[in-house]
């Protein structure tokens, strides 16, 4: 008897390392952290004990480079998940750094297909990992009796930063960042993408 599985409604987290991260990461860092001395008081929204930017970095010309990349592999998942040509990426990105104890709360982003984080510079592993909540609310009612978990019995996953990285997944997928225990501040990139037909 074969028993074959099939999985229903996964939830996706695209990822991409780019190739040329040390000199494009050495360019970006010095632009987050003349933002940051702009604006030293920042706002707080899911960071703990952190700084975020407001959600400006798609309207400063400093950012280009990095917010046409996101919008470039934005592009390219919404091909792979037949979206209607024509669509037009709407962007919204800002930075977070986090210092040594922060941290960014379990949460989602509404009224947005995509959303992600791209790394500019961390120390790992102890920067601490990116994870993201079961979606299945329901699963929580009944936990499986296993020695090992897997993706599909799993409560949370989490994935380790590293520079250079770039984490693009459903806006309604609940995430957060652990503490950072390393001596070094981690900071990144985060953004919302939403996909709209052309003129609206």
């Amino acid at each position: 008897m074969q028993i074959i599985p099939q999985a229903l409604f996964p939830s996706m987290v695209w990822t991409t390392l780019f190739d040329d991260r040390e000199a494009f990461n050495a360019s970006l860092l010095q632009r987050a952290l003349e933002l940051r001395q702009r604006d030293p008081a920042g706002v707080q929204n899911t960071n703990i004990h952190g700084w975020q930017s407001l959600n400006i970095l798609q309207e400063l010309p400093e950012f280009n480079d990095i917010n046409l990349r996101i919008l470039q592999i934005c592009d390219r998942i919404g091909e792979s998940l037949n979206f209607r040509p024509g669509m037009q990426f709407l962007l919204q990105s800002w930075l977070n750094i986090s210092p040594p104890g922060a941290s960014n709360k379990l949460h989602f982003h509404a009224n947005c297909h995509f959303s992600g984080v791209y790394y500019i510079s961390l120390k790992a592993p102890e920067c601490g990992s990116i994870y993201f909540r079961d979606p299945r609310v329901a699963s929580r009612m009944l936990t499986y009796p296993v020695d090992k978990v897997s993706d599909f019995t799993a409560e949370e996953i989490r994935m380790r930063p590293e520079e250079g990285r770039i984490y693009v997944f459903p806006g309604w997928l609940e995430h957060g960042v652990e503490e950072n225990t390393s001596d070094r501040d981690r900071i990144g990139i985060s953004f919302n993408v939403l996909a709209a037909p052309q003129g609206s």
